[in-house]
């Protein structure tokens, strides 16, 4: 190395060197470039990396355009989404997919055999949840060199960015780990979430951070970060730590989808054990079921409300007609109150499987 460089510098040149796609080295360039030395001896060091830096752009921007071409002319896997939401069911080849989706849904959906890649498209089915219909839709298999397009890859995992929750079904960590990593090179992160950065472009000049307190390096190197990256007029909001500029990139890559994911192991199945599995599928969504009932009348829990975690009374009685919003006067709640019956208002927040009677 002809000159000082700083341990920044040096782990971010090891990740470039270690990088695989074209989008993780553009990463470590640019990293690279807002860590180098600022004298004149390394104007030539810094010349290089953006050279290199403009070439990997371009690379990325024919790689964007062939695929769209190529998409554009070529099948594609879609199933329309029903019921609370969609979970796609995922795995090697010859796991068990088909097979536990038939126990989840009751029926004899898909077609078991002992030979592998028996799934070529996929096969959707709606599994019952204490009255709810929750759409689950088996696909083919994924393997190594699913990510680059590999045995219908790239449309598998197009099936996995869209659905709202993923199962993975592996006899063992090994097989379970191929998914993860297939999907991860796809920019498809299971039971991650965004670092807790947001950056938006500003019609003011300069870089406005809020939350600097949480950055563990120093702001001159996020601020030199995001002028590099096109944010040179923007507003930065840091709402938990950020370790590196690493999670950074990660916050700005639009391409990154974040998915909730359970495990199953076919191997493992009994009766009680899926019903287990249908809890944990539920809990994936983020929804909760509400019943409802009139005044005066008994408690029977038929066709629930399919809500978004968090909904409140007076959000039932929107859903129910907005007439019933406008005139709410208050509710009783069965389930998440202290006792059954409580008298509440329209700004309770109502919890799974609550049972409510709506008075106006």
């Amino acid at each position: 190395m002809a000159t000082n460089v700083s341990i920044e510098y040096a782990n971010a040149e090891k990740k470039y060197h270690d990088a695989k796609t074209p989008e993780d080295k553009l990463t470590a360039l640019l990293e690279m470039r807002s860590t180098v030395p600022s004298h004149k001896g390394c104007e030539a060091m810094r010349r290089e990396i953006s050279k290199k830096i403009a070439e990997l752009k371009s690379t990325i921007e024919r790689q964007k355009n062939a695929v769209a071409k190529k998409g554009s002319s070529s099948a594609s896997m879609y199933v329309k989404k029903e019921g609370v939401g969609q979970v796609v069911l995922i795995g090697g080849p010859n796991v068990g997919k088909s097979f536990i989706l038939n126990k989840l849904v009751g029926k004899d959906i898909a077609q078991v055999t002992p030979y592998p890649f028996a799934t070529t498209e996929p096969v959707p089915a709606m599994m019952d949840y204490d009255g709810a219909s929750v759409q689950l839709v088996e696909l083919p298999a994924i393997i190594e060199g699913s990510s680059e397009g590999k045995a219908q890859g790239k449309e598998i995992i197009g099936m996995v960015r869209n659905a709202d929750a993923v199962v993975i079904v592996a006899s063992s960590k090994e097989e379970g780990k191929v998914i993860v990593d297939e999907l991860a090179k796809s920019n498809v992160y299971l039971n991650k979430t965004k670092p807790p950065i947001d950056v938006k472009s500003s019609s003011f000049p300069g870089i406005q951070i809020s939350g600097k307190e949480y950055l563990k390096f120093g702001v001159e190197q996020l601020e030199q970060y995001l002028k590099n990256t096109g944010y040179s007029n923007s507003n930065v909001i840091i709402t938990g730590t950020i370790n590196s500029l690493s999670e950074v990139a990660q916050a700005l890559n639009e391409r990154i989808v974040y998915k909730k994911a359970i495990a199953i192991n076919s191997w493992e199945y009994s009766e009680h054990k899926a019903v287990d599995w249908k809890c944990q599928i539920f809990l994936l969504l983020d929804a909760i079921l509400v019943y409802t009932k009139k005044p005066n009348q008994t408690l029977e829990q038929t066709e629930p409300l399919s809500l978004p975690k968090g909904s409140t009374v007076f959000d039932v009685a929107k859903h129910l007609h907005k007439d019933f919003a406008s005139k709410l006067k208050f509710a009783r709640v069965w389930g998440s109150t202290k006792f059954d019956g409580q008298r509440v208002g329209p700004e309770y927040e109502l919890k799974n499987k609550d049972i409510i009677e709506i008075n106006i």
